[in-house]
């Protein structure tokens, strides 16, 4: 009896979606995304806009959980590009976007506005945050507002 019950809870062959239908959802382009969230030199901001989107697909808005799980799998997939990104690019795109996610929010901005590619370069503007506020001995704040710095010209002091 379990068995039987087992099976027909399970989807049919003819239920399940084609394996190309799971990478094939159409997705219009929204201009109302923000262009500095882009972190990656591999991350133009189409990819931007599929993680936004992956990040914020909403249950209620699909036709149901196989809908959802369709087009969730879809999203991830043109965000994390693993039919040209490594295991280890994967790896940094998820790990940079949840180091973001930790930071207070007025590091996420200073990090968001220098459009940095790597979690590296985010590390080394921080430390180099952190030792203009030793030198200063000024509270964060108050250095974020009076000392913005180029991009670049922090990362040159490393090197």
């Amino acid at each position: 009896m379990a068995a039987e019950s087992r099976k027909s809870l399970a989807p049919s062959p003819s239920d399940q979606a084609p394996e190309e239908d799971l990478v094939i959802v159409k997705v219009e382009e929204d201009h109302g995304w923000d262009q500095e969230s882009s972190l990656h030199e591999n991350n133009p901001p189409g990819q931007e806009l599929f993680r936004l989107r992956f990040r914020k697909l909403c249950y209620q808005e699909t036709l149901g959980p196989r809908e959802a799980l369709i087009q969730l799998r879809a999203l991830c997939h043109q965000w994390l590009r693993p039919d040209l990104n490594t295991k280890e690019q994967i790896l940094e795109l998820l790990v940079l976007e949840q180091f973001l996610t930790i930071l207070p929010e007025e590091l996420q901005t200073l990090v968001k506005e220098h459009q940095l590619e790597n979690g590296e370069e985010v590390v080394t503007l921080l430390e180099d945050l952190e030792r203009q506020i030793d030198i200063l001995g000024r509270p964060p704040s108050l250095l974020l507002r009076v000392l913005p710095l180029p991009r670049r010209e922090v990362l040159e002091t490393r090197r």
